[in-house]
């Protein structure tokens, strides 16, 4: 766990690179429990886009009335195709209501 003190920690107080630019993003404490979490190993971070791919398809499936497919392709800039695999998929997780 952290020290107590560790929560005075700020972006200005670390060395030009990476990790002040994620500590300027997203708080020096989360910067910490990233730290906390990954320090040491190489991993991989996908791109936002995939990271939020789920959600997308499900507000596509959510919005789909059986006739807007050219609609949906549009307002999520993905093509018309896509959009029919998508609203024919089973769901991948389960809904919660």
């Amino acid at each position: 766990m952290l020290e107590p003190w560790t929560n005075e920690l700020t972006s200005s107080m670390l060395p030009d690179g990476i990790c002040k630019r994620i500590a300027e993003e997203i708080g020096a404490d989360n910067l910490l429990k990233l730290a906390v979490l990954v320090g040491g190993s190489t991993f991989y971070m996908p791109q936002a886009e995939s990271i939020l791919r789920p959600l997308r398809d499900q507000k596509i499936k959510e919005a789909y009335n059986g006739y807007n497919i050219p609609e949906l392709a549009e307002r999520y800039g993905i093509t018309q195709r896509l959009v029919q695999q998508i609203v024919r998929q089973k769901p991948a997780y389960p809904i919660s209501e």
